[in-house]
C-alpha cells in the first residue's frame, strides 16, 4: 500500500479487461454491419446459443434513420481510446496520457449519468409529464416501423412489465401502427399472453374487442415502470454507489500516478492541503546599487524542500530543507 505500484497495477488491469470488451464490441457491430446473416449463422453453429440471434437482431435495428451500428461503433472507438489512454498513463507514466483518461472517464460517466439516471429513471420515477409526453410522441411517429429501435424497446416493455402505450392503449389511435392496422385497437403486446416468446395471447379477440378483458389495455406503461422503479429501488442505489466507488477509485489511482506518491501518501497530502493550506511565502527583492541597475537578486538563496512521510502514520509529514549552498 506504500508504492505507487499499486494504483498503476490495478488501473492498468482494468484497462486492459475494458479495452478487450470494447474491442469485442466494436468487432461484432462492425460484422453485424457488414453481414448480419454471416454473422448470426457463424456464432449459433458454434455456441447453440438464442443470445446470438437477440444480438443480431438488435444490431439490425435503426434509430430513426441510422443503423444502430453507425452509433455504437463511435462510443466503441472512445471506448478503447480512453483505455489506450488510462493503460499509457499506468504502464509508461505518462502524465498527458492519465490526464486525458480522466477528462474521458469524466465526460462518459456524466453522458451515462445524463441519459439513463436523469433523463430515463428520474424523470418516469417522479411521473415527469414532458417524459410522458414524449413517450407517447415515440409511440405515434416511430412504432409500427420495421426494424425500428423505438418499436423494439416499446414491444419489449409491453411484454415484459404487462402494459400498454405510455398512458394507455389510446396512445395507438392516431399512430402510424393504427393507420396501417385499422381493425386493431392496439398491438397484440398489450394482451395476455400465453406464450411470450411466440406472442400468442390467450384470447383471439383481445385487441380487436374493447370489452375484452384479456389485456393491460388501460395500464401505462409510465405506471407499470415507476412502480417498478418503486419496488427495485433498493437494488438501483446499491448498483449506483458502487459505480460511484468505481468512479472514484479510478480517480485516485490516477491522481497518485500523477503526483509519483503512494496511494496514502497521496492522500495524506490531499487531506493535508485542504486541511492546513500552506500561507504563500512572499520573496522579497531588492534592487542593486551597483552600475548593473536592472539587475535584480533575491534575498535568500533557493533552497531545497524535501518532504518525508511517515511510514507508520501516513496522514503524517515532515518537511526538510537543507541549505544547499553551506560549506561543509
Amino acid at each position: 500500500m506504500h508504492t505507487v505500484g499499486l494504483p498503476r497495477t490495478c488501473l492498468g488491469f482494468t484497462n486492459v479487461l475494458c479495452f478487450i470488451l470494447a474491442f469485442i464490441s466494436f468487432v461484432i457491430c462492425a460484422w453485424c454491419a457488414i453481414n448480419t446473416e454471416f454473422f448470426e449463422e457463424v456464432n449459433y453453429t458454434v455456441t447453440k446459443s438464442q443470445s446470438v440471434r437477440t444480438i443480431a437482431k438488435f444490431m439490425n435495428l435503426k434509430v430513426w434513420i441510422t443503423p444502430i451500428t453507425t452509433i455504437l461503433m463511435p462510443v466503441g472507438v472512445v471506448a478503447m481510446l480512453t483505455s489506450c489512454c488510462g493503460l499509457l498513463g499506468a504502464g509508461c507514466k505518462v502524465k498527458c496520457a492519465i490526464k486525458s483518461y480522466i477528462f474521458l472517464v469524466s465526460v462518459l460517466s456524466l453522458v451515462g449519468f445524463w441519459l439513463f439516471i436523469i433523463s430515463g429513471l428520474y424523470n418516469i420515477y417522479t411521473n415527469n409529464e414532458k417524459t410522458a409526453r414524449y413517450m407517447q410522441g415515440s409511440i405515434r411517429l416511430y412504432y409500427g416501423k420495421e426494424d425500428d429501435f423505438f418499436t423494439y424497446i416499446w414491444n419489449y416493455t409491453m411484454v415484459n412489465h404487462e402494459c400498454c402505450g405510455a398512458v394507455s392503449y389510446r396512445d395507438f389511435s392516431k399512430s402510424t401502427w393504427r393507420e396501417n392496422n385499422p381493425d386493431k385497437l392496439f398491438p397484440v403486446q398489450c394482451c395476455t399472453l400465453a406464450n411470450t416468446s411466440s406472442l400468442e395471447p390467450v384470447s383471439k379477440k383481445c385487441n380487436t374487442d374493447e370489452e375484452d378483458e384479456h389485456s393491460h389495455k388501460e395500464i401505462g406503461c409510465m405506471h407499470a415502470l415507476r412502480k417498478s422503479i418503486k419496488t427495485n429501488k433498493g437494488k438501483i442505489i446499491f448498483y449506483l454507489i458502487l459505480l460511484a466507488v468505481f468512479y472514484l477509485v479510478l480517480m485516485l489511482f490516477s491522481y497518485c500516478i500523477i503526483k509519483g506518491e503512494p496511494l496514502l501518501g497521496a492522500m495524506a497530502t490531499g487531506f493535508a492541503n485542504v486541511l492546513n493550506p500552506k500561507p504563500r511565502e512572499e520573496t522579497q527583492v531588492i534592487q542593486s546599487r551597483t552600475s548593473l541597475e536592472n539587475m535584480i537578486f533575491v534575498e535568500e538563496p533557493p533552497k531545497k524542500v524535501m518532504r518525508v512521510v511517515s511510514t507508520a502514520n501516513p496522514f503524517q509529514t515532515y518537511t526538510f530543507a537543507p541549505n544547499s549552498y553551506s560549506v561543509k
